[in-house]
């Protein structure tokens, strides 16, 4: 969880200030920009030329030119897909005009420095290769690679805004030394989203500019329409910032994505969304356009009995959750796969049962919460190959999220530290019937290097290459 007040050693602007020097200096040589790179097509596991081991996906929209600078999304995903991403969104790279560009090396379970010497590395290639423009640099990331783009925003500066998804900042020690503009967004079935509440809460009582976007579904990437969403939004907010020239064809296409998730929110009495969406429509656009009809709108909502009691009822179950979570956090490691079938159970009754949809969801993301900590709870025992604990992980983790392809993944990391060949190959193809696709994870695994030249894993690795290619 974030903490409720976040300060900060300075409120810079997103992009750096340059010093001025005298026309008596000797001024430095233009960039020369590389007119290779494919356009209009994603192209996965590009080579930084400035340092051996480090990688990129790009996205050129097919109007990309080397004659003017062009706005940048910077991609981090929790896996390292820099692909992924750009291959959801690139359809909205040709709409809006951006430079997509996603990390393939920086990922969960590295630490910052790690992760941020790939980061630098990639930043400082491709704005040497590529004419982005500095003004209109912007970074998004899901689950740890939300909190990556964050960090880079937090850290090294130079950000004018963030799309976070699934998650939100990193912890911290001391104070926030950068300001950007924040786009936040997480399935109202995700384990993190009283976290993206709470940051989004937290970012409106210390002057960002701000908006947090609920949609439907578990912890992932949100889908295109949804992105879309956030990028419309990190382009009004650079008018407003004098960043790039007013448009109104894309405050008019805010508006009415506006309205319209505001129209459905109000008919499904989702008061709180539906004043999220008022409260940063109002801060947004008041100036821009004609917004008379939607601040009438908020007053109504604010001073009407729905939406406080929905208020009230959110802080009780957000109390109720984080217990929760944390009651089954330490109940994994210390109840049997009898006790768990029947928490499971219970857990998946209260959330077909429960008489409002707030608490239905509520627990739902409890049981999606208990598929991460059997994910971390196996990872740890596997790694520390603590076996016999790791056998009963693996069984309630199964138990928890059946379908999560990465318990199949673990099963199989299990059964080489057993010896097991044969059943780690039969829950390598579990992992790729479900979807696993990981391919750089399941190649570089030491687990794995001794089934290279096995037929059957060499078929099991041109299925995951299949799953990672889905969607391009």
């Amino acid at each position: 969880m974030i903490p409720a007040v976040l300060f900060f050693y300075s409120c810079s602007s997103g992009s750096s200030t340059q010093t001025t020097t005298d026309s008596s200096k000797v001024q430095a040589a233009a960039p020369v920009y590389d007119q290779s790179l494919p356009k209009g097509k994603v192209t996965d596991s590009i080579l930084c030329k400035n340092k051996a081991g480090g990688y990129f996906s790009l996205y050129l929209p097919a109007g990309y030119t080397i004659e003017r600078p062009f706005p940048c999304l910077y991609f981090f995903d929790a896996h390292a897909r820099g692909a992924m991403p750009l291959n959801a969104y690139k359809e909205l790279a040709e709409k809006y005009g951006f430079v997509l560009i996603g990390s393939d090396m920086s990922k969960n379970g590295l630490s910052w420095t790690s992760n941020n010497e790939v980061i630098k590395t990639m930043m400082e290639d491709t704005r040497s290769r590529i004419n982005i423009d500095p003004k209109r640099t912007y970074t998004a990331g899901f689950s740890g690679g939300s909190r990556i783009a964050s960090s880079v925003a937090i850290f090294n500066g130079g950000v004018a805004g963030v799309i976070g998804c699934a998650a939100g900042f990193p912890r911290m020690e001391q104070g926030l030394r950068n300001k950007f503009d924040y786009f936040g967004m997480a399935g109202d079935y995700d384990f993190n989203l009283i976290e993206m509440v709470q940051l989004d809460e937290a970012l409106g009582q210390n002057g960002f500019a701000h908006q947090f976007l609920s949609f439907s579904g578990k912890h992932g990437w949100a889908s295109a329409g949804d992105f879309e969403t956030g990028m419309l939004w990190i382009q009004v907010n650079a008018m407003k910032e004098n960043l790039q020239p007013r448009n109104d064809t894309l405050i008019n296409a805010l508006k009415n994505d506006y309205d319209l998730r505001i129209k459905a929110s109000l008919k499904q009495e989702e008061w709180i969304t539906a004043h999220e969406l008022l409260q940063g429509m109002v801060s947004l656009l008041d100036g821009l356009t004609d917004i008379t009809g939607n601040k009438k709108q908020l007053a109504d909502l604010v001073a009407g009995e729905g939406y406080k009691i929905a208020i009230s009822v959110r802080g009780q179950l957000q109390e109720q959750e984080i217990n929760l979570q944390q009651d089954l956090a330490r109940d994994f490691t210390t109840q049997d796969e009898g006790w768990w079938n029947k928490k499971i159970a219970e857990l998946g009754a209260k959330a077909h049962n429960s008489k409002t949809p707030q608490e239905s969801k509520m627990y739902q993301r409890l049981l999606n919460y208990l598929g991460l900590v059997g994910y971390m709870s196996c990872s740890h025992a596997i790694g520390t190959s603590d076996l016999a604990n790791a056998a009963t992980y693996l069984k309630i983790f199964k138990m928890a999220d059946p379908e999560n392809p990465d318990c199949s993944y673990l099963s199989a990391d299990y059964f080489m530290k057993k010896g097991d060949t044969k059943q780690a190959l039969i829950a390598l193809g579990e992992a790729t019937g479900k979807g696993y696709s990981e391919v750089a994870t399941i190649v570089s695994d030491p687990a794995f290097i001794s089934l290279h030249n096995d037929p059957v894993f060499i078929d099991i690795l041109g299925k995951v290459k299949a799953n990672s290619n889905l969607g391009k």
